[in-house]
């Protein structure tokens, strides 16, 4: 659901100065189903490339993917906060850096404006994510992950088994999710075979 939405406003050079300034330090690869983490740690993480899912800890919820560039563990230099973990889904780079380095770093080359808007991306990630599952019908939700999908396949031809990726962002229950996507078939708005959307139409604003 915010994979369209974080591309759009990736505040991508600032991003890329914060890593810049970090390239002494060493990289490492990380296999597919290790995990990041800020948990018991002094440390933050620089992804330099691969893929990873960003969970809540408390019910394993899927927040967000990131596949390109990116810092976490950012809140976790002030503040004790480790609610979320990262998920390897293919191998990635990764340079783990201690928080009180990291800060010198930022000092040093002048990139506390650019940690600020990166910081901000990530807020305004988290609101988008808000505004689209907070106190919204089951339909509402379904649809706009419906959105996503087709512009995911259309972009990147992804392979996104509708159910699966619906599940994994939200909270609803399959089979609240198998009765809409039903229902909008039989209306014919979408064609979905075997999981895969293959074509949508206008969606009605309302179920």
């Amino acid at each position: 659901m915010l994979s369209i939405y974080s591309k759009k406003i990736r505040p991508q050079h600032e991003m890329e100065s914060i890593i810049s300034a970090t390239s002494g330090y060493e990289a490492k690869t990380l296999k597919k189903w290790q995990k990041i983490t800020t948990t018991d740690t002094d440390s933050i993480h620089i992804i330099l490339s691969g893929e990873v899912e960003f969970r809540r800890e408390s019910d394993e919820l899927c927040m967000f993917t990131l596949q390109k560039e990116g810092i976490f563990g950012i809140s976790s230099i002030f503040y004790n906060s480790s609610h979320m973990y990262g998920l390897v889904r293919a191998n990635t780079m990764v340079r783990t850096i201690k928080k009180d380095e990291f800060q010198r770093l930022i000092t040093h080359h002048n990139l506390w404006p650019d940690l600020t808007k990166v910081m901000a991306w990530y807020i305004c990630l988290l609101s988008k994510r808000d505004d689209v599952l907070v106190a919204r019908s089951a339909y509402s939700v379904v649809r706009e992950f419906l959105l996503e999908i087709n512009e995911l396949i259309a972009q990147h031809k992804s392979d996104i088994n509708v159910y699966d990726y619906i599940q994994e962002y939200t909270n609803l229950a399959r089979s609240t999710i198998i009765k809409i996507l039903s229902d909008l078939k039989k209306g014919k708005y979408i064609v979905v075979e075997k999981g895969r959307l293959l074509s949508i139409t206008a969606l009605p604003e309302k179920y």
